[in-house]
């Protein structure tokens, strides 16, 4: 932490002297700092977990995809185990009921009741005469109504009618009491067998009124009776009287015991409470559990108890800290490529473009390590997730960076990409050492490809590099490291995962280069499909103004010669040599090389005119250019190769027809530029002035093509 320490106070000086400084910073400068920066970070909140997971969730009764160890001691209180126990407790406790002693009494009470308000009723039809009269209609239902309503359930009109001609008698009382007894006297009857338990569990019955301790435990719920079931036990009798007595007990048959929901929530209530927390503890080194193992509830709970104590680190410090090896990282890297690189570009557009594709390149590393174990469950066949780690694409960036920005960035990006892509692969050292030869290989293989679909094939190449990598590595392994120490699973997946991991890398090369050239980036694909001579504006140039278009041509062949000898972009310099004509197709009979009657246009203009419609071939080539979204660097070199030279012949003439030499504007004769910015542009500007000028030699002989060479080189300097 101290070198941290000292890394951070050395920024925060070199900060404090910058702002000091007398001379303001170029804001190039600032944003490639800013822009550094803000990669450095990201980079470490894509390297860092901030999730806190180990390496994803796994479900209870997967099998393990990996070993996974204690990287410390922890203890931890077993909340999961406890809650489990607490639904085993609560899901086993006895559903509690209640018998109802009571309902048999109430029944007796009820009958007891109907018939003495019957007799009554009956007593006061007959009054003093031995013998009931006949009853009308109206008597006999007052009779039905003053024996049912007591009793409180239905019963057949026929069995009344019997009781009614038997004058309610005592007897048919008896029997019908008698029979309630027999059908409900120590009898459990319920409404509905669904009211039991469906497993058939034991129920605690507790007697109504009485105490706990008079709660039994009740196993045979077969004995447990519906009121058809009890009322079975009540035969008819042999008379009308008898039916009509077993009829008014089979109506008051009815369930004495229910389910108590309140008291048996209660009960599972406090059966939960009685479960205990127990404190795990876990030693550093101890395996949670092992590859292959199928997984158990409380090896889970071990596996997330190690993921809560993961994410009560100090991930700010961490993030911290890891942005800094980044930022060193990378700026040990710009600072040397920048000192000690020929053509490395330090123009903020392709900083970012570099950043993007470092910062990519640890996202898909991120990916692939968060998906690896559920992966390698869905495959099977003893996958190794770690093995899927050498499907991150670095080839793929290391390519990018090799078509948009160059062999020196190149290098850069094969480093970097490397050791951040490491970084994310639980900082393994030999994922470290596969991505930097696959990074060259890659690199190497899409050096000389001119054809998009060779990309594919160069994705092929390092895909098989990339196999024969990780075999060797394998092979290593057995000779270096304790047979107890190698990685478990068949290298089969892994051979197959590098192979897949360089392939991809092509198509994602393929299906990303439209993009990034939309965006202003030029490959050596693009080139080649404009260096073609089918481009529309070529082919206007061509029928429009054939000497334009032919001296194009030669002027590319020359620039290509020169950048060649140089080591300059050859062929970005014959593409813009193509190109850079193409405002004369507007005005193609004002340029000579176009006109085929020895007058010239211009000996009947004013020098102000012919000047302003020479110069227009410049500004009118690069409109064309943007409507046909030609690349930003064929756009600049048309606007370069003349930079921002003087017109000298028209302007020497203006000066002889004016009155005063010296007020005819310079400005006026002047094209409007920039000044060549790249080598390509420089050889481009002198190709074509020479081209021009040769064309005019009386005797283009070798000496004095040598000297007018060295006359307009001079003047272009």
């Amino acid at each position: 932490m101290r070198l941290v320490d000292r890394f951070l106070a050395f920024v925060s000086r070199g900060l404090i002297q910058l702002s000091l400084r007398e001379t303001p910073l170029d804001q190039r400068d600032l944003r490639r700092f800013f822009l550094w920066l803000g990669v450095g970070f990201v980079i470490a909140l894509l390297v860092v977990d901030v999730t806190g997971a180990t390496q994803g969730d796994l479900p209870v009764g997967s099998v393990a995809p990996r070993t996974v160890r204690a990287p410390f001691a922890f203890s931890y209180p077993d909340f999961a185990a406890q809650e489990r126990a607490k639904e085993q407790a609560r899901a086993t406790a006895e559903p509690v009921y209640v018998y109802q002693a009571s309902k048999l009494d109430d029944g007796l009470a009820r009958i007891e009741r109907a018939f003495a308000d019957a007799r009554e009723a009956l007593a006061a039809r007959r009054g003093d005469a031995e013998e009931i009269p006949p009853l009308t209609e109206d008597q006999s239902l007052h009779l039905l109504e003053a024996f049912l309503g007591p009793l409180g359930v239905r019963v057949s009109e026929p069995a009344v009618q019997a009781l009614i001609e038997d004058g309610f008698g005592q007897a048919a009382e008896d029997m019908a009491r008698r029979w309630l007894r027999q059908a409900m006297e120590d009898r459990y009857i319920v409404a509905s067998r669904d009211q039991l338990p469906a497993d058939r569990r034991p129920i605690l019955l507790l007697r109504e009124g009485g105490e706990e301790a008079e709660a039994e435990r009740f196993s045979d719920l077969e004995r447990i009776l519906i009121p058809e079931e009890a009322r079975k036990q009540i035969a008819l009798g042999p008379t009308p009287q008898t039916d009509a007595a077993a009829s008014v007990a089979r109506a008051l048959v009815t369930a004495n015991v229910w389910q108590d929901p309140v008291e048996t929530a209660e009960r599972a209530k406090a059966a939960a409470d009685e479960i205990p927390l127990d404190v795990q503890k876990v030693e550093e080194g101890e395996a949670l559990f092992r590859e292959g193992q199928v997984l158990t509830a409380a090896d889970i709970d071990k596996y997330r108890a190690l993921q809560a104590h993961k994410q009560g680190r100090n991930l700010p410090k961490e993030i911290g800290v890891t942005a800094a090896f980044v930022l060193l990282l990378l700026g040990a890297l710009y600072t040397f490529a920048s000192t000690h690189l020929t053509g490395f570009s330090t123009r903020v557009r392709d900083i970012a473009a570099a950043g993007a594709l470092l910062v990519t390149v640890t996202l898909m590393a991120r990916l692939v390590e968060a998906s690896a174990p559920l992966l390698a469950g869905q495959i099977g066949f003893g996958a190794d997730p770690k093995a899927l780690g050498y499907l991150v694409p670095v080839g793929g960036a290391v390519m990018l960076a090799r078509l948009l920005l160059g062999v020196s960035w190149t290098v850069v990006m094969t480093i970097a990409a490397s050791i951040v892509a490491g970084l994310v692969l639980e900082f393994d050292a030999l994922f470290v050492v596969f991505f930097l030869i696959s990074g060259i290989a890659a690199a190497s293989a899409v050096e000389h490809t001119r054809e998009r679909i060779a990309i594919i094939r160069a994705g092929a190449v390092v895909g098989v590099l990339n196999a024969a990598t990780v075999l060797i590595i394998h092979l290593l392994q057995q000779f270096t490291v304790p047979a107890e120490q190698l990685a478990p699973g068949n290298p089969v997946w892994a051979v197959g995962a590098a192979f897949l991991g360089g392939l991809g890398g092509g198509f994602i090369v393929l299906a990303l280069l439209p993009v990034l050239e939309s965006l202003g980036f030029v490959t050596d694909y693009r080139l080649m499909e404009l260096a073609s001579l089918n481009h529309p504006l070529l082919r206007k140039l061509m029928l429009r103004a054939p000497g334009s278009y032919h001296h194009s041509v030669v002027v590319g062949t020359l620039a290509e010669a020169g950048c060649e000898a140089i080591g300059a972009n050859a062929l970005l310099a014959k593409v813009a040599s193509y190109f850079h004509d193409i405002g004369k197709s507007l005005k193609p009979q004002y340029f000579i090389e176009n006109q085929r009657s020895s007058v010239s246009r211009h000996t009947t203009l004013d020098p102000h005119v012919s000047a302003k419609i020479i110069v227009q071939h410049v500004t009118d080539g690069g409109r064309l250019a943007r409507e046909y979204n030609l690349p930003q660097p064929i756009l600049d070199n048309i606007y370069m190769h003349h930079g921002t030279g003087v017109l000298q012949y028209f302007y020497t003439q203006a000066q002889q027809m004016a009155d005063d030499p010296d007020e005819v504007d310079i400005r006026d004769f002047r094209y409007p530029g920039p000044k060549p910015t790249t080598r390509e542009a420089g050889v481009i500007m002198l190709a074509d002035k020479l081209e021009a000028a040769t064309r005019t030699l009386r005797r283009p002989d070798e000496t004095n093509i040598r000297t007018m060479i060295g006359r307009i080189v001079n003047s272009v300097i």
